[in-house]
């Protein structure tokens, strides 16, 4: 249920009726005002379990690549649209211009990790990845500076860790990105930039559509501000690419 992202008038209005009237079905449902009912939910719905929210399980027969096409759509519409220009450049300006870029994915955002340092390697150089639970994260962190920016994806359920890495990182003089959901609260106060990402789905799991885009969104503005150093650099990557690397390269046809 989105119920905790809407004001009263926004809620009212969406459902076409006035707000007297969403105020007594409120109170039908056993709240006393409408605040009591947005805590209410949202104590339910991000508590951690990706299942928070779900109006009720889906009957696999009604599983629909269709629902699900439409869900992921919609995330990312939403997703993109709350987030301010101005943050999105500030971030893809902190990637652009840190001394050290280093990335960490938490449980479910370790392969969004991955996705996003491949991006960025092939447009700027000393970036690292941070591996959580191969008992060097101490060792990582250590290594932080100023200068550095810390990229920490997490989603629910975040590692309670969490907040004492931003925390570290920031004692260190590094700058911390997050990347996260709806419900991060303490960690996102931790990070000195937030860029929150629907993940809500009618199947039993998180969706990550809207942040693998938002991902996309992220590494293409970051090679726009690096201008003619990123170009170069992943023209030199593609060419050690084909010297280097055992891939196969679509042959044209005669």
């Amino acid at each position: 249920m989105d119920l905790p992202i809407y004001t009263a008038a926004e809620l009212a209005a969406r459902a076409n009726v006035s707000k007297s009237t969403a105020a007594r079905l409120i109170r039908a449902l056993g709240y006393r005002s409408y605040p009591e009912a947005k805590r209410a939910i949202r104590n339910e719905q991000f508590w951690g379990s990706p299942q928070g929210g779900l109006g009720r399980a889906e009957h696999p027969q009604e599983a629909s690549s269709k629902r699900m096409m439409e869900d992921d759509l919609e995330n990312i519409r939403l997703t993109l649209t709350a987030i301010p220009e101005a943050r999105m450049a500030e971030a893809a300006r902190d990637i652009a211009t840190a001394r050290r870029v280093w990335i960490i994915g938490l449980r479910s955002g370790q392969g969004l990790g991955l996705h996003i340092g491949h991006y960025l390697t092939l447009i700027r150089g000393d970036v690292h990845m941070m591996q959580f639970g191969a008992g060097s994260l101490s060792h990582d962190v250590g290594s932080l500076a100023e200068g550095d920016l810390l990229l920490v994806i997490a989603f629910r359920r975040r590692p309670k860790v969490l907040v004492e890495l931003l925390e570290a990182a920031r004692d260190a003089g590094a700058r911390t990105l997050l990347i996260s959901d709806l419900s991060a609260g303490a960690s996102a106060r931790a990070a000195d930039i937030t860029l929150r990402c629907r993940t809500q789905s009618p199947a039993p799991f998180n969706t990550f559509t809207a942040a693998v885009t938002l991902i996309n969104c992220l590494a293409w503005q970051v090679h726009a501000m690096m201008g003619d150093a990123a170009i170069a650099r992943y023209r030199r990557i593609d060419q050690l690419v084909r010297k280097l690397d055992d891939v196969s390269t679509p042959q044209p046809r005669e």
